[in-house]
């Protein structure tokens, strides 16, 4: 961990070729060494890295065949990328083959090449495996929310990242909703929770040709647009957190009272039945 006032992240925002896992895999690796280049401790990398969609964009699709575990394949490969370049690697959802269920899960893997996180879906169609754990993380002395899909729409989330005090919030979109109402969302939760969000996009290709496109986004603790991808080539995206700002921003409340700490643990057991 770097002993400067500011933690670095650096976004990606990729193009992902269906179908072309190397392809992608080398492109990342490009992009996260020119990160690291640029003085990141950190990256943000968007879904579907391994070229296996993770919504419906192909119909009749065998989708326990083209799944992974994780740790593996790409979970190795990027720990690989985090040992080689001595940097956190924050992976959007890929599909996760778990026991008989699939889940969309993003995952954190860290310098040492250890996976230090698994994050999940928690508000899942009903073909996809659930979470029931708070979707929180720390990385670099920072606390960190993450909104999987469908998830932002969950004020049990929010309440449970407010009361965490997270200093970021990262948002993976999902095709069915709007550019329009992905940047109205992102602006009440920032607001709400008083903390930059950053929703992370992608071009997506089969055989040459877009079939998807999300633009990457940032919305600072104000509800204010400062940053949009709109171009649909390869973007790093150069992020700079405050830690004094995020040491004043959560003062005291830091240390949780006995009552609040009685409030995330109620909440935190009852993720699963409030998505039942």
């Amino acid at each position: 961990m770097s002993n400067n006032v500011k933690n670095v992240m650096s976004v990606l925002h990729s193009v992902i070729d269906l179908g072309k896992y190397d392809q992608n895999i080398q492109r990342i690796e490009e992009m996260i060494e020119r990160a690291k280049n640029e003085g990141a401790e950190v990256v943000l990398l968007p879904a579907m890295i391994n070229g296996v969609p993770i919504f419906d964009l192909k119909k009749n699709l065998k989708t326990r065949r083209i799944t992974e575990t994780i740790p593996g394949r790409t979970s190795e490969q990027l720990a690989r990328l985090a040992n080689k370049f001595k940097i956190y690697i924050l992976s959007g959802p890929i599909l996760e083959r778990r026991g008989s269920k699939i889940y969309r899960s993003a995952f954190l893997v860290d310098p040492s090449m250890n996976i230090k996180s698994v994050i999940s879906q928690v508000n899942t169609p009903s073909k996809f495996g659930q979470s029931s754990s708070p979707p929180i993380i720390n990385i670099c002395g920072l606390t960190i929310g993450i909104f999987i899909a469908e998830d932002i729409h969950l004020p049990e989330l929010s309440l449970l990242m407010k009361i965490t005090n997270v200093d970021v919030v990262i948002f993976y979109p999902y095709p069915q909703i709007s550019v329009d109402k992905i940047t109205a969302i992102m602006k009440t939760r920032s607001l709400e929770l008083n903390s930059m969000i950053i929703s992370i996009g992608y071009t997506i290709r089969k055989k040459d040709e877009e079939v998807m496109f999300m633009p990457t986004s940032i919305v600072d603790e104000n509800g204010a647009v400062i940053h949009e991808v709109i171009d649909k080539s390869p973007k790093i995206i150069k992020v700079n957190l405050d830690k004094e700002r995020s040491k004043s921003k959560i003062g005291t409340e830091s240390i949780l009272s006995p009552s609040r700490k009685k409030l995330l643990k109620v909440l935190s057991k009852a993720i699963s039945y409030y998505i039942k």
